[in-house]
């Protein structure tokens, strides 16, 4: 789909963070824009960003969490434009917490907004790109689902089976004129990496470096426009890593953990939150014992 002018995507999560650059990079291919998010204030602001840019855009609110949700947005977006030409999966959530200090709610959300939500949307859009012949699924994953850090069971566990998901949908529908990719970006200046960095004071480790928002952006019309199976955002050579790792796992393994990332990050977040639930817990009993 090299011509995206005049086109219409739908992005998730698109009231902060990457997805905020990611509808600046659509619109800036002249794309209209279906943009989905639940802050509505937020959403508003990047609808006027992005109008001023010379395309159509709406905001649409929207709980991904919610199967009536994704169905009405959907309705809309076909209300306002018609078809649907792109699918951007954006919208996730992290929590990074050792796995036995979860709630079954908590990895049920997890699992419901990274994976679930964007496998009923895809199901949603297909019918009409495949009666069109044509159309593009952009699901964005992690390198945490190449390679799951500590502490990010659920998170990692979702990204994985988001390319997965896209390798299959992309054997299912080859030919068709339909086609779906993945982007696996690394640590983030936006988004999850820095709303983390900013709570816990904690850095990325310099071997694996950050990456600017607007590249995970250009990767994703890179894929649109070229129809790649999958595209890497890091600022340091990782593919040889991700080999080692698909070759001999346990020295994959004893790599990552040499790089700093779950010694230096994933499991001095996960102690400061683990921390601050407790300090929490002993407050709110603290409360009710003065109260009584």
């Amino acid at each position: 789909m090299n011509n995206l002018r005049g086109r219409t995507a739908i992005l998730t999560g698109a009231s902060k963070g990457i997805g905020v650059h990611v509808a600046r990079a659509l619109a800036k291919q002249g794309m209209n824009l279906v943009l989905a998010a639940r802050s509505a204030s937020a959403l508003e602001e990047v609808r006027k960003a992005v109008e001023r840019l010379g395309v159509r855009a709406i905001a649409v609110p929207t709980d991904v969490g919610d199967r009536s949700a994704l169905e009405s947005l959907v309705e809309r977006s076909r209300s306002e434009f018609g078809a649907i030409d792109v699918l951007v999966n954006n919208a996730g959530i992290e929590l990074i917490l050792a796995y036995h200090k979860l709630t079954l709610e908590e990895i049920d959300q997890i699992v419901s907004v990274n994976l679930i939500a964007p496998m009923h949307l895809t199901w949603l859009v297909l019918p009409g790109m495949l009666e069109r012949g044509q159309g593009h699924i952009v699901n964005m994953s992690s390198l945490a689902g190449k390679a799951g850090p500590a502490c990010n069971e659920s998170y990692s566990a979702t990204k994985a089976g988001l390319i997965g998901f896209t390798q299959s949908l992309r054997a299912t529908y080859r030919d068709s004129g339909v086609s779906a990719s993945v982007i696996c970006p690394g640590y983030v200046e936006e988004g999850m990496y820095a709303k983390t960095k900013e709570e816990f004071g904690l850095a990325a480790p310099r071997r694996l470096g950050v990456s600017k928002p607007e590249a995970v952006a250009s990767g994703v019309i890179r894929a649109i426009k070229k129809d790649l199976p999958e595209v890497i955002v890091n600022p340091s050579p990782i593919r040889p890593l991700l080999m080692m790792n698909a070759v001999s796992p346990s020295l994959g393994e004893w790599i990552v953990e040499r790089t700093g990332a779950n010694a230096a990050f994933f499991r001095k977040a996960a102690e400061v939150r683990e921390s601050q639930r407790v300090e929490a817990k002993q407050e709110v009993s603290g409360d009710a014992g003065r109260e009584s």
